[in-house]
């Protein structure tokens, strides 16, 4: 099976460099032309979490360079790229070949639309990763993986496809992609808009009682949301249960919630999240892929998302310089 991965950032890299490392036949389109030129002539290499790795690549700089058909096109850019890049990717990818889109938030939509949702697969991203300034990635964790195509057609092709991203982590195609998706939402959501508004790691922002109000009220507004929309959303990584935030808003059960929300905070303690690592950059963040989402179908579906609004319309605020990120920011967000 020949593998085309478009956007080697930390996510794709990773991807990229365990299969390949496993033996599998993958090529790369990598836009920025430096970092094509290093995975060419010195690899990606990997440290942290899964251990170290190396991989050389074939590397192409522009989709228009490819010369042959491919099995399989992952897609890890960045989500407003998603449907560009499908749709000048079809040419290149076999009639009965496969797409899987690799962002953070809910994009299978994007993807179906411009494959068709026969074509098009999601991923579930159990892992996470940082670029380092030296080009190389840090794998700051590891979990499991889902795949599914949108239409919920599980068959021997998507499962060959489970068995081939099982080089980088255990994977289980699912004939519910959604509503995995919408489970690494929720967590996703709580911990890329805090560190976003607070410019903190993951283990500061939470050691503060307001973060984890705000955390789980994110949570709470997301989880109705999916009930209203008829996902049946599993916990993530078989811990956080979100359906368990909807027993009871009273003190005594939220001080239970919140010791769960601190040990999210020790285990992720050092991390950067990947909303947060944009605004490093001056980079324009995920969060309409994160609480935006959460907004905009809760607007759709009647399900009031008033918090998820203020984050949202906050951190668009900080990418254009109207605000900076801050602890005292936690202070603005009502609850």
């Amino acid at each position: 099976m020949k593998i085309i991965l478009v956007g080697a950032g930390s996510i794709g890299g990773t991807t990229a460099t365990m299969m390949k490392e496993k033996g599998y036949d993958v090529e790369i389109v990598e836009a920025n032309a430096q970092r094509a030129e290093k995975i060419r002539t010195e690899g990606i290499t990997l440290t942290g979490a899964l251990g170290e790795h190396n991989q050389i690549f074939t590397v192409y700089n522009d989709i228009d360079e490819l010369t042959e058909l491919y099995d399989v096109c992952i897609i890890a850019t960045k989500y407003f790229a998603l449907s560009a890049v499908a749709q000048k990717m079809i040419p290149h990818v076999r009639h009965e070949g496969l797409f899987v889109n690799m962002q953070n938030g809910i994009c299978t939509g994007i993807l179906a639309d411009a494959v068709g949702s026969d074509k098009a697969v999601g991923c579930m991203i159990g892992f996470g990763a940082t670029m380092l300034p030296n080009g190389d990635v840090n794998v700051t964790s590891s979990g499991e993986l889902k795949i599914g195509r949108v239409n919920g057609v599980v068959d021997d092709k998507v499962k060959e496809l489970a068995e081939i991203y099982c080089a980088l982590l255990p994977t289980k195609a699912v004939d519910n992609i959604d509503a995995q998706l919408f489970s690494k939402l929720i967590i996703n959501s709580c911990i890329n808009s805090i560190a976003a508004l607070t410019g903190q790691t993951v283990g500061v922002m939470l050691s503060e009682e307001r973060a984890k109000d705000i955390f789980l009220e994110i949570a709470r507004e997301a989880t109705r949301l999916s009930k209203k929309m008829g996902l049946k959303v599993p916990p993530y990584a078989k811990v956080l249960n979100y359906n368990l935030l909807m027993i009871s808003n009273a003190a005594w059960f939220n001080k239970i919630a919140k010791l769960l929300v601190t040990i999210v905070g020790k285990r992720f303690g050092d991390v950067r999240p990947s909303t947060l690592q944009s605004l490093d950059r001056g980079e324009i963040t995920e969060i309409d892929i994160f609480n935006g989402y959460i907004a905009k179908k809760g607007d759709e579906y009647g399900v009031p998302t008033p918090v998820n609004h203020q984050i949202t319309e906050f951190i668009h605020k900080i990418e254009r310089g109207e605000e900076v990120s801050s602890m005292e920011n936690l202070k603005r967000i009502e609850l």
